[in-house]
């Protein structure tokens, strides 16, 4: 389940940047914020050091915990989602698309090659905001992050299709 739901998530997320130009990615929403283009870098490199925890985590012995509800992670996202580290700039879709590809087919991979979700559900890490979680939770927060953003794009889309 884990896999497909990423699956389904990125490709919602590569959906929405299809047919944007580079102006539309790049701008500022009508409402201000971050642009289309800085959320879905965001959300690459969210995925890359997720994965990159995920891998460290997995060199340790840790105990197996109940698994948390995503309605629980989804939650804890919305609340503490950090942008600190968007990047600014101009982004082209091209780009973008190439940087997306690379986290899920370069870093996340790595982390199913390194391992099965079944040994990932018996394994924990602790993570502020969702205190001990296990691997594969803490996997399924980018898709639930992807989902997050991909709702925040589809507004900022609309609301530039309202102002054009």
């Amino acid at each position: 389940m884990l896999i497909e739901n990423l699956g389904r998530a990125r490709k919602a997320l590569l959906d929405s940047l299809d047919g944007l130009t580079d102006e539309q990615l790049n701008a500022t929403p009508p409402a201000g914020g971050l642009s289309i283009g800085q959320l879905a870098h965001h959300l690459q490199a969210s995925e890359r050091a997720t994965a990159a925890l995920v891998l460290d985590a997995l060199q340790s012995r840790s105990e197996r915990v109940e698994e948390k509800d995503p309605s629980f992670l989804a939650a804890c996202l919305q609340q503490r989602c950090s942008h600190a580290a968007t990047a600014g700039g101009h982004f082209s879709t091209a780009e973008l698309i190439r940087l997306l590809e690379e986290s899920r087919f370069r870093d996340l991979q790595s982390v199913f090659n390194e391992t099965h979700e079944r040994v990932l559900a018996e394994r924990s890490t602790e993570h502020p905001p969702f205190g001990r979680v296990s691997l594969k939770n803490l996997l399924d927060t980018i898709w639930i992050h992807d989902e997050l953003h991909g709702k925040q794009i589809a507004a900022i889309k609309q609301s530039l299709r309202a102002t054009a």
